[in-house]
């Protein structure tokens, strides 16, 4: 397995990746599903933005991570939101530890001190994950979003990245 910055020619095993979570639910608010072109136009993002895929031995996609700002406001511009989504088959692997470290570097690489994970309460897995990697729950948004017939919490986490700032 390797871990490279994604391209335009990932965008659509991307988009298959996603897609499997807007299907099945539980990971996203999202229901749209994407399209190959939606996720072109989005790599590579404006720095501190990034994208970074996780290939395996046949260089198939089997993981991605995006890294994207939470605003355009000036005073927000060193803070980000994070996400990381695999192949159903490639969870347990150990695949999103490395694509969570391309994030963190990437992070000191383009001066992002606070990272955000935004995750749908129900999925412990996921804000385990996080808490192992450093972030703190700062934070429960009761049924914030509906799916499924249901209100939905959403676990908000943070993590401080020790970075220079050359103001």
């Amino acid at each position: 397995m390797k871990i490279r910055p994604a391209c335009v020619d990932d965008a659509s095993e991307i988009a298959e990746i996603y897609n499997h979570y807007v299907s099945a639910g539980g990971s996203t608010f999202d229901t749209i599903r994407w399209t190959e072109s939606m996720v072109q136009r989005w790599i590579p993002p404006k720095p501190p933005g990034g994208w970074y895929v996780a290939v395996d031995d046949d260089a198939t996609v089997i993981g991605w991570t995006t890294l994207r700002p939470i605003s355009q406001r000036e005073g927000f511009r060193h803070t980000c939101e994070s996400a990381i989504y695999l192949l159903p088959a490639a969870q347990g692997r150990g695949i999103a530890d490395p694509l969570q470290n391309a994030i963190f570097d990437h992070c000191r690489r383009h001066g992002v001190h606070h990272v955000m994970a935004r995750i749908i309460a129900d999925n412990q897995r996921s804000v385990a994950f996080h808490q192992r990697h450093g972030f703190e729950t700062v934070g429960v948004q009761k049924e914030v979003g509906y799916l499924n017939k249901r209100w939905v919490d959403l676990v908000v986490m943070q993590l401080l990245v020790d970075i220079q700032i050359d103001d």
